[in-house]
């Protein structure tokens, strides 16, 4: 785990601008991926970019220092991008190594360092780049296994706690009632409005069925028409014209800026008659003040979902998310622990394997000795007793180094273990397998 590390900045560090910056370019190619790990000395390497962090995790053969790192990362980021891609200085930076950064990967992945804490997209962009450097050849050893681990808490976080549960932004909120609406009926929607309130709304309801029907109403036609957009299922129309004649629609979005109610109770008493009685008009006003008039929701069969109660709903999600933090992290320490385990166990396989060898030897050559001198008036049986008891003898003797080397490495560093192998090397002249070290 000593030779995995990150550097990154992120909106904790650095403005917007700065981390536009440091991204890499749209057109930047996939080949110079490879060839950034060979200029930087990575020997896995996984960029990750969103729109709020750029980092770059790697594993590297040998231990790598921060100066040296961040030279030759900067230099080979503005020679394969003809200096496009351009990292903040280093007080804008943070680099981890070892736990530090494994821990920095379980927090980002499980959205416990988000901006908006809890957020769901952060794993699937770590997945996608993940299987991206995967196939690049570029991952394939423990910074393969480390994302596997990561993603394993991340999965645990999201199932287990109530921190990705909750909505905690007006347009989440909107989201999830659009969607629970579009699953259970098939009646078009009606957005009311042209801000970009509106747009994101079209946005979301074509997220999850791009044939639904929609109409778009606003005072000025044109800003509907820029809002529908050349959209084959959506309809713009003026506002006069829908509130005369109400559509037949099963759910109403409005967000105008108007400074007085303009869809009354007589006017949602249509719509909701046009409806089999089995289904409900649903009413979503994002305005401020209301464009619906309240007295609506205590019609039967119309739900109303007024921006005062949903700002209420997201910001008590938002303290039960915060509530939950502190059972997160404990997740994220737990398989940091887990993982420490597994790979000292992966680096103590070739020294396991080599003083298996070297004691396997030494006590063969030992009962060798003695059968053919002190005890040679042993009978067949009787050696074949006495190799047995040896045998066993030298398993559990061979088990008081390794939990010494162990305790060393799980105390200190798993370089403990890296020198203890090449000493073995010096002293034996073989070479162990030490493909696994961290």
């Amino acid at each position: 785990m000593d030779n995995i590390g990150v550097v990154g900045t992120s909106y904790r560090t650095a403005s917007v601008e700065a981390l536009a910056e440091a991204t890499l370019p749209s057109d930047f190619q996939p080949g110079n991926f490879n060839e950034l790990a060979h200029l930087a000395g990575f020997s896995e390497f996984v960029y990750l970019g969103t729109c709020n962090r750029v980092e770059f995790y790697f594993r590297g053969e040998n231990r790598i220092h921060t100066n040296p790192l961040l030279f030759h990362l900067r230099r080979s980021l503005a020679d394969l991008t003809d200096g496009a891609c351009q990292l903040p200085d280093d007080d804008h930076l943070y680099v981890h190594f070892g736990t530090s950064a494994v821990r920095h990967l379980f927090r980002v992945t499980s959205a416990l360092d988000s901006m908006m804490v809890g957020e769901a997209q952060i794993t699937g962009q770590a997945k996608d780049a993940h299987e991206t450097f995967h196939e690049l050849g570029l991952l394939g050893g423990i910074l393969d296994q480390t994302f596997h681990e990561a993603f394993h808490v991340a999965k645990r976080v999201r199932t287990e706690t109530e921190l990705t549960r909750r909505p905690v932004s007006l347009v989440t909120l909107v989201e999830r009632i659009l969607q629970e609406y579009l699953g259970d009926s098939s009646e078009p929607v009606l957005i009311l409005g042209a801000g970009e309130m509106c747009r994101q709304t079209l946005r979301l309801i074509r997220t999850a069925d791009r044939d639904r029907r929609v109409v778009v109403a606003n005072r000025t036609p044109e800003h509907a028409d820029s809002v529908v957009n050349d959209d084959p299922a959506a309809d713009a129309l003026p506002l006069e014209s829908v509130l005369l004649e109400p559509p037949r629609v099963g759910a109403v979005v409005a967000a105008t800026a108007a400074d007085r109610p303009i869809l009354g109770d007589d006017c949602v008493r249509e719509m909701r008659s046009g409806l089999p009685s089995s289904e409900s008009l649903l009413l979503v006003d994002l305005a401020m003040p209301p464009n619906i008039d309240p007295t609506a929701a205590q019609i039967e069969g119309v739900a109303l979902h007024g921006i005062e109660e949903m700002r209420s709903e997201a910001e008590h999600n938002r303290q039960l998310r915060l509530a939950e933090i502190d059972r997160c992290e404990s997740m994220v320490e737990h398989q940091l622990l887990i993982l420490r385990r597994r790979m000292l166990d992966r680096a103590l396989s070739p020294v396991a394997k080599d003083l298996h060898r070297s004691f396997d030897e030494m006590a063969h050559r030992a009962l060798q000795h003695a059968l053919t001198k002190d005890l040679s008036h042993l009978d067949e049986g009787d050696r074949q007793a006495v190799e047995k008891m040896v045998q066993g003898l030298t398993r559990r003797l061979i088990q008081v180094p390794l939990r010494g080397l162990k305790g060393a490495a799980w105390n200190h560093s798993s370089a403990v273990i890296s020198n203890f192998i090449r000493g073995l090397e010096g002293k034996n002249g073989t070479s162990g397998d030490t493909e696994g070290n961290p």
